[in-house]
């Protein structure tokens, strides 16, 4: 199934490999970027990004409703970011059980509430399309720029947790659907 999410400033889609390759080496060919995520390594080439939009595509494909899509900016038409809802892994990288919400977003996009706008409308899908009764997030416990996200997002603090990714020491949020 096809994403095709728009908010008022913003388009959430699939991401195009070919096309939004241009735009993706802003978010994962930047340091700056990348140091948040498990993945650190720089895609600094069309192809490299390529792969890595491929990769989240089949990723998503396996989880029919989930997915990991681009964030377009539509005044500009322009890819400054990737937000996903997935299957959250455990501490061997297995599916846990839980629905995580994430965020990537270009550095000269930080700062605008875009990654807020986006993760409200994609937690609206979650609680009201999916009918999920609650939806994960975690982080580095220094990425002061997403732990302000997820409070403006009214997710709790659970405190910090090595049960995912690997058993990577990191904090660990949730959010509930509303009865």
């Amino acid at each position: 199934m096809a994403m095709q999410l728009e908010t008022s400033r913003l388009l959430i889609r699939d991401w195009q490999p070919e096309s939004d390759a241009p735009d993706a080496i802003a978010i994962y060919g930047d340091p700056q970027v990348t140091q948040w995520i498990g993945d650190k390594s720089l895609d600094t080439t069309v192809e490299a990004v390529q792969a890595r939009l491929q990769r989240y595509r089949d990723r998503a494909a396996a989880f029919p409703g989930l997915g990991c899509w681009a964030i377009v900016q539509q005044d500009s038409d322009t890819a400054i970011g990737t937000i996903l809802l997935m299957p959250l892994p455990d501490r061997d990288n297995q599916p846990s059980g839980k629905v995580e919400i994430g965020w990537h977003l270009r550095p000269a996009s930080w700062g605008h509430g875009y990654a807020t706008e986006a993760a409200r409308a994609i937690l609206q899908l979650g609680f009201t399309t999916l009918d999920l009764p609650a939806i994960y997030a975690v982080t580095l416990p220094d990425n002061d720029r997403s732990l302000n996200v997820m409070r403006r997002l009214g997710m709790t603090d659970l405190g910090m947790s090595d049960d995912h990714y690997g058993g990577y020491h990191l904090r660990l949020f949730c959010r509930t659907r509303a009865v």
